[in-house]
């Protein structure tokens, strides 16, 4: 979707300011992570999903943690873990939920990321070394398509293999099962004279994303 979270390539948001390490910084910001973990609703790409559609002001007013957090509340309401009301009086008493087992600490520290590649023999529309062009698309839901590639053109570099596609998947539905390319692209073709000659930019992108370049 079209969305202030997609910021990449766009002007206007001043210098980015690197920090020496990418740790917390307050321990509010660990207990967010904490929640994530041991509370496991919806998907990766609904998460991202719910992200991405705070309102502007929201996703510019926050940082990454509040973004994180606003983003789990709204997804627990909707899938009946906890109320509107319970949100707005966080010194009362929450409500059991049916049918729900939540994470406990021992289990969250067993747990790791899992690739979400799928063992399945799906032809791949490109190979290693076609030139591509992503598609000139604008989804109004998901999407790892991001705005500032579309409609340039870029050479396949990797075939990572099979894997959902998120922009389904985010939303419930089937997983579409398709390859997913890391896909080179020099900066003067994604940003004309402002883009370095000397820089080269790789992004994933999946089958559905692209095309052959004419």
């Amino acid at each position: 979707m079209n969305g202030i979270h997609d910021m990449g390539g766009m002007g206007g948001f001043g210098k980015v300011d690197p920090q020496d390490d990418e740790g917390f910084h307050e321990d509010w910001e660990r207990q967010v992570r904490a929640i994530i973990s041991l509370v496991r609703v919806g998907g990766v790409d609904e998460f991202r999903f719910t992200i991405e559609s705070l309102p502007p002001v929201d996703y510019l007013s926050l940082d990454y943690f509040g973004r994180w957090l606003l983003a789990r509340e709204k997804m627990l309401v909707k899938y009946g873990l906890i109320t509107e009301e319970e949100l707005k009086n966080p010194e009362g008493r929450l409500a059991r939920t049916a049918g729900y087992q939540a994470v406990t600490p021992e289990q969250a520290g067993t747990r790791t990321s899992r690739s979400k590649r799928m063992q399945l023999d799906v032809p791949p529309r490109f190979q290693v070394g076609d030139r591509v062009r992503v598609k000139n698309e604008h989804p109004r839901g998901h999407t790892r398509h991001p705005r500032y590639v579309r409609g340039h053109r870029g050479q396949v570099h990797i075939d990572h293999g099979v894997f959902p596609f998120p922009d389904r998947v985010a939303h419930g539905l089937e997983d579409k099962p398709q390859h997913c390319y890391a896909v080179k692209f020099t900066a003067t073709e994604l940003w004309g004279s402002r883009g370095n000659a000397r820089d080269i930019v790789y992004l994933d992108l999946f089958d559905d994303y692209l095309e052959a370049a004419s």
